[in-house]
């Protein structure tokens, strides 16, 4: 598992790299932060986040990634330093994937989405007594709902021609190989 500052920071950097992002407020990371998590049982095959999400008035937060930045209120937060050994390359990949996903959405349709009636934030947010949102109701709740685009070819086995050799080289059938 990944600890939350390292997933924000990889975000923050990929923001603040790409002058089509909207700034990277601190509410817009925690819903980023929580949709990774969500996705990442279907996507990765386990939780990605060490830390548990709070059921907070605007959504779910990570406690010490909303304390971290803080400082920034409602501004975009300045990029960060990041350490690319401290996520996977399987994880960094994900987490494209989560931001090519969400970044088309605004900031208030992500707090939106959380908000969804029966969402693991709906159900312990209007619950009395701990506002911790337990891992197995994010993984429960999202592990059979797409929370990221599977990547697929355009093709399928039909549209190649030939075969593959002991060596995995293409083998060209007679007709249409040209190389003679």
């Amino acid at each position: 598992m990944a600890k939350a500052i390292d997933v924000a920071k990889f975000f923050i950097e990929i923001v603040a790299n790409n002058p089509n992002e909207d700034a990277m407020t601190n509410l817009r990371l925690n819903k980023l932060l929580y949709f990774a998590q969500a996705g990442s049982i279907s996507s990765l095959g386990y939780t990605l986040i060490e830390e548990d999400f709070e059921a907070w008035d605007l959504g779910p937060v990570v406690k010490s990634v909303y304390k971290t930045f803080k400082e920034y209120g409602r501004n975009g937060i300045v990029n960060q330093s990041f350490d690319r050994q401290a996520l996977t390359k399987e994880e960094q990949l994900y987490l494209l994937d989560v931001l090519r996903k969400y970044s088309t959405m605004s900031t208030s349709s992500l707090v939106n989405k959380s908000h969804e009636k029966g969402t693991p934030w709906y159900e312990v947010y209007y619950s009395t007594g701990d506002k911790i949102i337990p891992k197995y109701r994010i993984t429960e709740y999202y592990e059979h709902i797409e929370i990221v685009d599977k990547f697929t070819l355009p093709f399928t086995e039909k549209d190649f021609v030939g075969t593959r050799d002991e060596s995995n080289h293409l083998v060209l059938p007679q007709e249409c190989d040209y190389a003679e």
